[in-house]
């Protein structure tokens, strides 16, 4: 599925095409609570649930976190290659997409990370 739609601007005619794909894509595999969906926007960062009428708005205020590239919170699964090819997939695709993890955590998650192991070595 094509995905360049989420690097172009906000109000252009592709932006919208590929929201609506998206929102389509959402209404046909995504799980649902209440008829509320995960937020994949910058703001809410797959972390919100919206229905899909502020999911849409949210997708063109804040736009689409870049690096949500598998769509894993709206139903799509990870294609894993056989591992008789000798590599292991997933380890590959964590180590690729490193730095875009660490982005979207941010530095002050980090910080707190830092704080969280301190305690426990003090504990300890």
């Amino acid at each position: 599925m094509d995905r360049s739609w989420m690097n172009t601007c906000r109000i252009s005619e592709e932006y919208e095409k590929g929201v609506s794909v998206f929102l389509q894509y959402v209404k046909e595999n995504a799980k649902s609570v209440d008829e509320t969906y995960f937020c994949p926007c910058v703001r809410c960062a797959n972390q919100i649930r919206q229905d899909l009428g502020n999911l849409h708005d949210h997708l063109f205020m804040f736009g689409i976190t870049k690096s949500y590239t598998v769509w894993t919170w709206h139903g799509e699964i990870l294609d894993q290659p056989m591992m008789s090819q000798g590599t292991n997939y997933v380890e590959e695709w964590m180590i690729d997409h490193l730095e875009d993890m660490i982005r979207d955590i941010g530095e002050n998650n980090l910080l707190r990370v830092n704080l969280y192991d301190s305690v426990i070595n003090d504990y300890e």
